[in-house]
C-alpha cells in the first residue's frame, strides 16, 4: 500500500523479536532511531472477548510510541467495536475503517460508509487528547481517521517478491499503511508536534462518513457513521493531503535550567496554549515545533516558579531560541479530611493523588480520614481522592497554594448506581406501571404506529407467548413474528415530573428477541416529544427476565420527562417490557459505624494479609485484611469494616495457623473506631541447625538436637525424614543454547497444521541431562507425574490426532508399558498425584472444545474414575499438588488467559475458586512448595508472553509478588522438586528453547539450569527431573525423555540409616524439648562407603512453614577394601575420544558381581573387599565393541581402571 500511494517514500522493514508487545514497541523505537518519521502499525490487543485495554498499556507500553515528530499510525482492530490498542494511545493516530464503493451519480464518484468490522470506542484508561472536542467519551476516542477497511470492497495489490501476483486485502491493517503514506506525501512532520493532532486542527481536507455502523453502543456516535467527528471512522477519509500536515511553522528550542545551581531541569512543560506542548529532556533542552503566529510561552516544573516568554513572533522556517532559568519555591502544607459526604459523615481511607505531582500517592488515616502534604507554592494544583472502600465516587478538588498552609475537607459521595457502598441501601421513589388492563394502554400511555405499519404495541399477548419478562400477569408486547412486514411502532409513556429527582432512574423488565439491536430502542425527552434521546439499545438474540436499569443523565429537575419504548423493524420477532419505573433512585443511610485497624504477627510484627475480622454477634459482618502496597506509612493487614450495630461488641480476628483473638469494642454511629490485633504462633528454634558424623563401617552413632518453641501459641511437631539433601547441579554441564524460531500458538494443536516431520538437525548434548528410553507414541500437552519410583504420562496431542492412553517408565527396568486408559482424549489437561491418586481435569478435547470431567486412575488397581466436574473448562493451565489438594490456575478456551484459579479436595470431592491470579496468564510453571503454590511465566492473548511470577498462600487466600523470571517462558515442562519450582525449555521470544531455571523460595532467587539436550515446548515434566515429550517444532510432538539427575526430592520418605527418638510432639511456648538422632552405617542399604545426605523435616502448624534440617554421614571402608574406578572412552569418527556416559561396566568375583552404569563424565567407581580378587570387568555401550579384562582390588587402596570402546 505505501509504495503504491508514497512512490518516493523509502521503506524500512523493521522485524520485532517476537509478537509480544514489549518486543513491538522496541521495534518501534528501533524505527524511529534508524530515522524513520512515519510508523504504520498493523497489529492490536483482541477485544472479541473482554477489553483490550489494561492499565500497564499507559505506564509501560505508551513510551515505546511516544514520538514527536513522527507520525505514529495504528489501526483499530477488526472485530468491530471495541477498543484495541496500540490504537487506544493518544500519542498515535488510530486509523478506522470503510466500505468504499463506486457511485457514478456522486460528484465524488465514490461512496462511502462505516465498515462493520472497525474497531472504535472510549478507551478505559487512556485520558483525553486536548484535540479531541468529542463529548460522549470523557477519555480517549477511537478512531481518529479513517481508509477503505472493508475486505468486500478491498485494495488490490500485487506481489512481485516470491510471485504470487495480484491479491485482495482488507482490514484496519491495511488502513494504517495508506494513512501513513498519505502522512508521508504531506511531509515530514513538525519536531516536537504529534501529527495525530494535525486533522483535528485542519479546516478541510477529509471526507466526512455519515453512514454505516460497527454495533450497538451508547453514545450512538461511538460506533455509527456522523456527522463530524465518529468512532468508526473518526473525521473522515482523506480528501488530498491538507488535514495530515500542519501548514507553515516555525521551531523554538532552548534549555531549562535551575537559577540557583544552573543544573538542567528534566521533565519541564514548555506550552504555547492549550495545543501547543513538550517537555524537557534529561539535559534540560527541549524543542517546539509552533504554527506561524504570535505566543505567549510559559514554563513550569514542578517545585519551581513558573517562566514566561511574552510576544514570541514565529515565523514560517523560523528558528527561536528562549531559555529559561527557574526560581525554587519553598512549599506549604495542604492538610485534610476525607469523609463520607452522603448521610454517614465518617471518615474514609483514601488515595490522594495530585496532577503533575511525582511520586506515590498520599493515603489518609483509616481512623480519622486526615492527609497531609507538601506542595511547593504558587501554583495551581488539582487534587483527586479515590476511598479504599467501594461505592465511591471521586473526588476532585483545585486549589492554589499561595505563602500559607491549607486545610480542605473532600467529602466523597456514595455512588447510588454502584450501590456498593457499605452503610447504605437504594430506594426507589416514583411510579411503576404495571400494565394490568389486557384491553388497552394504560392511562396516560400511548401507542403510535407509524404510517403503513403493521401491527404495534398491545397488552393481550396475541401469539400467547407468556411474560418472561420477570414480571406477572400481563404487560406490553410489540410482536412482528406472523407479520413479517415494515414495523415502526412506539410505546409512549406519560409526563413524569422530575424536578425533585436528584438522581433519575428508569426500570423495566424485558424479554426479545432480535437480530438486530438497534431495532429495540429505549429513548426520552424533555420537550414534550420534540426531540428524543437514545438511552438503550438492546444486544441481539433472544433475551429474558431481563432486569434493565438506566441513569436519567440530564434530566434531573425536568419537569416535563417522558419515555418511549420504540421498535423498528423488517422481521425481528418480538419485545416485551412489564414494570416500568420512573422516578428518583434514593440512597439512604442506614444506620451504623465504621471499625477499622490492623492485624500483625505477634511474633515478627508484620501485617497479616486474610486475616478474617468478625463482629461475633452479627452474623454475615466480617471483613479481610489486606495489603497496603501503595501506602508506605501503613503496613499491611488493614481492614474496613461496616457494622450495623452499635455499642459495645466482641470483635474477632483470626487468621488459619494462629490463635484468634477477641476484643469488646464500643462501635460508635457514623464514625471510624480503631481496633487492632497482635496474633499469637508458635515459633521454632532448631540448635544446632544441621547434624553430622563420621562412621566407620557398621558403626553407628547419636546426636541430640533441641527444639525450641518461641513464640507465644502451642506448635504440634511431625518429625520426617528425606532422602538425599539437595545438592545444588553445577551451572554448566547443559547443552547449548538452542532457539528455534516458529510461529509457536498457545491454543489447540488440531487447529494448526498437521506435523511435516522434523526439519531440525540433532543439536549437540551436554553432559547434565541424561537420557532415558523414549515414550511409546510421540506426545506434546501432555500430563506427568510420579508415583512409588515410577513416572506417568497420559493425554496429549500425538500429532495426527489426540490421545486418551497412559504410560508408565519402570527407571530400573528401563521400559515403558501401557497401562488402562483414560474415558476422555484430551490435549494439555492438568495432571497431578495427590495421596496415590492421579487426577486430571480439562484440556482441549478432539473437536477443540475444553472439557470439565474429572478423570481419577489408581495406580494400584489399574482403573479410572470420576469426580466432580470443574466449575470452568481450561486448557493448558498452571497445575500443582498442595497439602493434598489439587490446584489449576488460568488457562485457554477459545482465547488464552483468564484470572481464574481453582483448588479441588479430594475428600470432599468438591472444587472451590481461590483468589484470582494477578494477572491473565496460560501455559505457565507451578508447582507446590512448602505449603504455597508458586507460579511463574505464562502468554495471554491480551498480554502476550510474561516473566511475571507471583506465590499464593492459601492460608491467606492472596497472591504476592516474586523476582521476574530471567525472561518471559511459556509452556515450559515444569514441577516442585527440591523445595524449588524447576523448570525447563519451552518458549521465549516467540522462540523455541532449551533454558531452564529453579525458583528457591527460601533465598528469594532463581537460578540457572543447565540446558536441555533437547528443546521442547507443551512436555511433561516429573520429580527426577523428568522431561517427557513435548513438541521440537511447532505442531510437531517427539517421543524424547531425558532426566536430570538430583532434583528427585518431593515429599518425606523413609531414610534407613536415619532414625528420631521422637515422630510427634507438642511444645506449649517457651518449651523445648530434645531429639535424638540415631545415625547408623550399619544398616544393609548402605552397600558402599562415602558420602550420604539426608534432612530431617519438621512439619508443624506454624504459619511459617516447614524446617528442615540438613543431616550427613560420611562412612569410611572397612580396612581389607579397596577401590576399583576409572573413566570409560569411546572412539569418534574423527579419531578423537570422549566420555562415554551411560556405558555398562561388568565387574564379577567368585563373591558377587555387580553392575555399573557411567556417569555423565564416563567415570565409575566401586569398593570391594581385597579378598574377592581377582575381578572380571566387561565394558559395552550400544554401537561400540565391547571389551573384557582382569583386575584386583588392593585393600586401603585405589586402582584406576580406563578402557577405550572402538565403534563397531
Amino acid at each position: 500500500m505505501v509504495s503504491a500511494i508514497a512512490p518516493n517514500a523509502h521503506i524500512l522493514l523493521v522485524e520485532a523479536d517476537t509478537p509480544g508487545f514489549e518486543d513491538l514497541g522496541a521495534a518501534v523505537d528501533t524505527a524511529v532511531e534508524l530515522g524513520a518519521k512515519f510508523v504504520s502499525n498493523s497489529y492490536g490487543t483482541d477485544y472479541r472477548f473482554g477489553s483490550g485495554e489494561d492499565p500497564y498499556q499507559t505506564t509501560v507500553l505508551d513510551a515505546h510510541y511516544n514520538h514527536p515528530g513522527v507520525a505514529m499510525v495504528a489501526s483499530s482492530g477488526d472485530f468491530g467495536y471495541g477498543v484495541s490498542y496500540p490504537a487506544a494511545s493518544s500519542h498515535v493516530t488510530a486509523v478506522g475503517g470503510t466500505s468504499l464503493t463506486a457511485d457514478s451519480g456522486s460528484s465524488r464518484g465514490w461512496s462511502e460508509t462505516a465498515w462493520g468490522g472497525a474497531g472504535s470506542g472510549c478507551s478505559l484508561y487512556v485520558p483525553k487528547p486536548a484535540f479531541q472536542k468529542d463529548t460522549g467519551c470523557a477519555n480517549r476516542a477511537v478512531a481518529d481517521v479513517s481508509a477503505v477497511a472493508d475486505p468486500a470492497t478491498p485494495v488490490a495489490v500485487y506481489q512481485t517478491y516470491g510471485g504470487g501476483g495480484w491479491a485482495q486485502f482488507g482490514g484496519t491493517s491495511a488502513g494504517s499503511p495508506i494513512i501513513a503514506a498519505v502522512y508521508a506525501n504531506a511531509g515530514t512532520p513538525v519536531a516536537g508536534t504529534y501529527p495525530n493532532s494535525y486533522p483535528y486542527a485542519a479546516e478541510a481536507g477529509l471526507f466526512d462518513v455519515t453512514a454505516g455502523d460497527n454495533g450497538t453502543c451508547t453514545p450512538a456516535y461511538l460506533c455509527s457513521g456522523s456527522a463530524g467527528y465518529d468512532g468508526p471512522t473518526g473525521l473522515g477519509t482523506p480528501d488530498g493531503l491538507r488535514a495530515f500536515r500542519t501548514g507553515p511553522h516555525g521551531t523554538l528550542s532552548g534549555t531549562v535550567t535551575d537559577q540557583a545551581t544552573g543544573k538542567p531541569l528534566a521533565g519541564a512543560t514548555i506550552s504555547a496554549g492549550t495545543e501547543n506542548v513538550t517537555r524537557t529532556g534529561a539535559d534540560g533542552g527541549y524543542t517546539l515545533g509552533l504554527p506561524v503566529g504570535h505566543y505567549d510561552i510559559t514554563v513550569d516544573a514542578y517545585g519551581y516558579a513558573g517562566g514566561t516568554a511574552k510576544d514570541v513572533d514565529v515565523t514560517e522556517d523560523g528558528t527561536l531560541t528562549r531559555d529559561f532559568a527557574l526560581k525554587p519555591v519553598p512549599s506549604q502544607t495542604v492538610s485534610g479530611k476525607v469523609t463520607d459526604g452522603s448521610g454517614h459523615g465518617w471518615p474514609l481511607y483514601a488515595k490522594i493523588t495530585v496532577d503533575g505531582v511525582p511520586g506515590g500517592p498520599v493515603w489518609t488515616d483509616p481512623a480519622t480520614g486526615a492527609f497531609t502534604l507538601s506542595l511547593p507554592e504558587g501554583h495551581d494544583y488539582t487534587l483527586h481522592a479515590d476511598a479504599s472502600l467501594p461505592g465511591y465516587t471521586t473526588a476532585t478538588r483545585s486549589l492554589t497554594v499561595t505563602d500559607a498552609p491549607q486545610s480542605l475537607q473532600l467529602p466523597l459521595r456514595a455512588d447510588p448506581w454502584k450501590a456498593t457502598a457499605p452503610g447504605y441501601t437504594v430506594h426507589l421513589d416514583g411510579a411503576t406501571e404495571h400494565f394490568a388492563s389486557t384491553d388497552s394502554a394504560p392511562q396516560g400511555w400511548r401507542v403510535v404506529n407509524a404510517d403503513g405499519s403493521e401491527g404495534g404495541w398491545t397488552f393481550d399477548d396475541p401469539e400467547g407467548r407468556g411474560n418472561q419478562t420477570g414480571g406477572d400477569g400481563a404487560f406490553a408486547i410489540a410482536d412482528n413474528t406472523t407479520i413479517g412486514s415494515p414495523y415502526d411502532t412506539q410505546l409512549i409513556s406519560p409526563v413524569y415530573d422530575l424536578t425533585e429527582a436528584t438522581d433519575p432512574e428508569l426500570a423495566f423488565d424485558a424479554m426479545y428477541w432480535v437480530s438486530d439491536g438497534k431495532a429495540v430502542s429505549v429513548d426520552a425527552s424533555s420537550d414534550d416529544g420534540a426531540t428524543w434521546k437514545s438511552l438503550w439499545t438492546a444486544t441481539p438474540g433472544f433475551t429474558d427476565h431481563a432486569k434493565v436499569e438506566i441513569p436519567l443523565d440530564g434530566l434531573a429537575g425536568k419537569r416535563d420527562v417522558r419515555v418511549r419504548f420504540h421498535f423498528v423493524t423488517e422481521f425481528a420477532w418480538w419485545w416485551g417490557v412489564d414494570d416500568v419505573f420512573v422516578g428518583d433512585r434514593g440512597y439512604t443511610a442506614t444506620p451504623g459505624g465504621l471499625v477499622t485497624g490492623t492485624v500483625t504477627d505477634a511474633n515478627t510484627g508484620e501485617g497479616l494479609v486474610g486475616a478474617d475480622v468478625t463482629v461475633k454477634d452479627e452474623p454475615g459482618v466480617t471483613a479481610t485484611t489486606v495489603a497496603t502496597p501503595e501506602d508506605p506509612a501503613r503496613g499491611d493487614g488493614l481492614y474496613l469494616m461496616f457494622s450495623p450495630g452499635l455499642g459495645k461488641h466482641e470483635v474477632n480476628a483470626a487468621r488459619p495457623r494462629y490463635t484468634e483473638l477477641s476484643k469488646t469494642v464500643a462501635i460508635a454511629a457514623d464514625t471510624a473506631v480503631s481496633a487492632s490485633y497482635k496474633l499469637k504462633a508458635g515459633q521454632l528454634t532448631v540448635t544446632p541447625d544441621t547434624v553430622g558424623a563420621t562412621l566407620g563401617w557398621g558403626k553407628s552413632t547419636t546426636r541430640n538436637m533441641t527444639v525450641k518453641n518461641t513464640g507465644g501459641a502451642p506448635v504440634t511437631v511431625a518429625v520426617g525424614e528425606r532422602a538425599g539433601g539437595f545438592q545444588p547441579q553445577a551451572l554448566g554441564g547443559g547443552a547449548p543454547l538452542q532457539t528455534v524460531k516458529g510461529h509457536f500458538s498457545p491454543h489447540a494443536s488440531k487447529k494448526g497444521p498437521a506435523p511435516s516431520g522434523p526439519k531440525r538437525t540433532a543439536a549437540p548434548s551436554g553432559d547434565a541431562w541424561q537420557t532415558a528410553p523414549n515414550l511409546p507414541e510421540t506426545v506434546l500437552g501432555n500430563a506427568v507425574g510420579t508415583y512409588e519410583g515410577k513416572v506417568y504420562s497420559a493425554f496429549g496431542y500425538t500429532g495426527f490426532d489426540v490421545s486418551n492412553a497412559m504410560y508408565v517408565l519402570d527407571p530400573v527396568v528401563g521400559t515403558w508399558s501401557q497401562v488402562a486408559s483414560a474415558t476422555d482424549r484430551r490435549e494439555a489437561p492438568s495432571g497431578q498425584f495427590v495421596d496415590g491418586r492421579f487426577y486430571t481435569v480439562g484440556g482441549w478435547l478432539p473437536d477443540s472444545t475444553t472439557d470439565p470431567k474429572l478423570e481419577i486412575y489408581d495406580p494400584v488397581a489399574d482403573r479410572w474414575s470420576t469426580g466432580a466436574p470443574a466449575p470452568a473448562a481450561y486448557a493448558g493451565q498452571g497445575n500443582a499438588a498442595l497439602d493434598g489438594k489439587f490446584y489449576t490456575v488460568g488457562g485457554c478456551d477459545d482465547r488464552c488467559g483468564t484470572v481464574e484459579a481453582y483448588a479441588y479436595d479430594p475428600d470432599t470431592d468438591t472444587w472451590s475458586r481461590i483468589a484470582d491470579y494477578p494477572e491473565r496468564v496460560a501455559w505457565e510453571s507451578c508447582g507446590g512448595v512448602n505449603g504455597k503454590l508458586y507460579c511463574a511465566g505464562g502468554n495471554a492473548d491480551s498480554i502476550g508472553e510474561s516473566k511475571r511470577a507471583y506465590v499464593y498462600d492459601p492460608a491467606a487466600d492472596t497472591w504476592t509478588s516474586l523476582p521476574d523470571l530471567p525472561i518471559p517462558l511459556w509452556s515450559s515442562s515444569s514441577t516442585a522438586a527440591n523445595d524449588r519450582l524447576v523448570m525447563t525449555s519451552g518458549i521465549s521470544h516467540e522462540a523455541l528453547t532449551n533454558q531452564g531455571f529453579a525458583y528457591d523460595p527460601q533465598a528469594g532467587a532463581w537460578a540457572t539450569l543447565p540446558n536441555a539436550d533437547v528443546a521442547t515446548y507443551r512436555g511433561g515434566a516429573a520429580l527426577g527431573l523428568y522431561k517427557i515429550g513435548g513438541g521440537s517444532e511447532p505442531y510437531t510432538p517427539s517421543s524424547t525423555v531425558e532426566f536430570l539427575p538430583g532434583y528427585d526430592q518431593g515429599g518425606t520418605t523413609d531414610v534407613p540409616w536415619l532414625r528420631t527418638s521422637s515422630q510427634h510432639f507438642t511444645l506449649q511456648p517457651g518449651a523445648s524439648t530434645t531429639v535424638t538422632v540415631t545415625l547408623d552405617a550399619s544398616v544393609p542399604e548402605i552397600a558402599q562407603p562415602g558420602d550420604l545426605t539426608a534432612q530431617l523435616a519438621l512439619d508443624n502448624d506454624t504459619p511459617y512453614g516447614m524446617r528442615k534440617i540438613p543431616v550427613s554421614l560420611h562412612v569410611d571402608p572397612p580396612k581389607t577394601w579397596g577401590k576399583i574406578t576409572g573413566t570409560v572412552r569411546g572412539v569418534q569418527s574423527d579419531g578423537t575420544t570422549k566420555p562415554l556416559a551411560g556405558a555398562t561396566v561388568e565387574i564379577g568375583s567368585w563373591a558377587a558381581d555387580y553392575s555399573l552404569r557411567t556417569a555423565a563424565d564416563g567415570t565409575y567407581s566401586l569398593w570391594l573387599d581385597s579378598r574377592n580378587n581377582p575381578l572380571d570387568v566387561i565394558v559395552a555401550k550400544d554401537g561400540y565393541r565391547p571389551v573384557a579384562t582382569t583386575m584386583k582390588v588392593r585393600k586401603g587402596e585405589t586402582v584406576t581402571g580406563d578402557f577405550t570402546l572402538k565403534k563397531q
